[in-house]
């Protein structure tokens, strides 16, 4: 059965796949990805810890809990330490693969792209209603 996106009650993010493409984490999965994810950039931008917890105004405690895989942050927080490491919530949240876009809908991505913005937006639109037709129609 598909699952939408999921956020805790307690602003915890979790995120699950729409689609099961054999690439579904456990949660202490997504939290070491994510552990993983923060030390890679930090260290990318030849930053200590303190340069990124201060900033992000995060707890000394809370940060390093979240580099050593032992807690997730929360939306909030997962937002100001992507601003400060200067990368999307995407590339902290997500393993290498899961950004990747399949070769047959790489063309298909630049044409959207290309479109004006108003269009583009209406074709988001109708994109998502065609999804949801054809998930509607997996779920019977």
């Amino acid at each position: 059965m598909m699952q939408a996106n999921k956020y805790r009650n307690n602003g915890t993010v979790q995120v699950t796949s729409s689609y099961d493409l054999g690439m579904t984490r456990s949660q202490s999965e997504r939290t070491m990805t994510f552990s993983e994810n923060l030390k890679k950039f930090r260290k990318a931008r030849g930053l200590t810890q303190p340069q990124v917890w201060g900033p992000s105004s995060i707890a000394k405690s809370s940060y390093t809990s979240y580099e050593a895989g032992s807690q997730m942050p929360s939306a909030d927080k997962v937002v100001e330490l992507a601003k400060v490491l200067g990368v999307t919530t995407d590339e902290l949240l997500l393993a290498e693969e899961e950004m990747t876009v399949s070769e047959d809908l790489r063309p298909i991505l630049k044409r959207f792209d290309s479109l004006p913005p108003e269009i583009r937006n209406q074709a988001r639109i109708a994109l998502k209603g065609v999804l949801f037709g054809f998930e509607q129609e997996a779920l019977r």
